[in-house]
């Protein structure tokens, strides 16, 4: 079975919170088969909500059908529904291949390596989205700022091309997102308690300099 420990210690889940494995049948069937990690991902972790619904969206087994493509195997979707993750066709018979991202055209791009990759990624996304206290908008920061963050703060070791690119930081119970955007980043942050979510707002103010912070524009 693949490890989900990261995961599971992210969102204190200590039981099981997947699907049967009759669920999925159709759908393996359609496909002839699918990556171990993603059934694996399904069967232990896919019916978690926060986890899976905070902000973007793992399709669930009632939903497969709507979402059926003959290149791709498609899993998540963006909350807005601007764009959808699948896996290659030729890729299914891999353990951990990579994921693609469409918003729509006819082209997909490779969005993380693996799957593993990517589910890490969406699981940070998901958590600063989803924990007790955060900024609530994005700041508008520049290449200084995320270099001080660099410095200041671990990796949580989840980057990823997920959208167009993100980085995560912090330590325990706290989640720093920074994601592309044009020509700068935007960042994000949540933590599970008042103590720690005020340490990180004073800490990572003190880094934006003069004011440039806002919603995303």
């Amino acid at each position: 079975m693949t490890d989900f420990a990261a995961i599971r210690n992210l969102f204190h889940i200590t039981e099981s919170c997947g699907f049967d494995v009759k669920e999925l049948q159709s759908w393996i069937s359609r496909y002839g088969s699918i990556p171990e990690v993603l059934k694996d991902y399904y069967l232990e972790l896919g019916a978690h909500p926060q986890l899976n619904g905070s902000q973007d969206f793992l399709i669930k087994p009632k939903d497969f059908h709507q979402y059926e493509n003959d290149d791709y195997l498609i899993f998540y979707f963006e909350n807005q529904g601007a764009c959808v993750w699948g896996i290659r066709r030729e890729d299914l018979a891999a353990s951990n291949p990579p994921v693609y991202e469409n918003y729509g055209k006819e082209e997909w791009y490779q969005t993380s390596e693996s799957l593993t990759e990517f589910l890490h990624a969406m699981a940070y996304f998901q958590a600063v989205i989803s924990m007790e206290l955060s900024n609530e908008e994005y700041w508008q920061i520049d290449e200084q700022v995320v270099e001080g963050i660099k410095m200041m703060f671990s990796s949580k070791e989840a980057d990823s091309g997920l959208y167009t690119g993100v980085q995560f930081y912090g330590q325990v119970g706290e989640v720093i997102v920074v994601m592309n955007n044009r020509d700068g980043y935007l960042l994000m942050f949540s933590a599970e308690d008042e103590q720690r979510f005020d340490a990180l707002y004073a800490t990572l103010l003190r880094l934006v300099d003069g004011g440039g912070r806002g919603e995303a524009g």
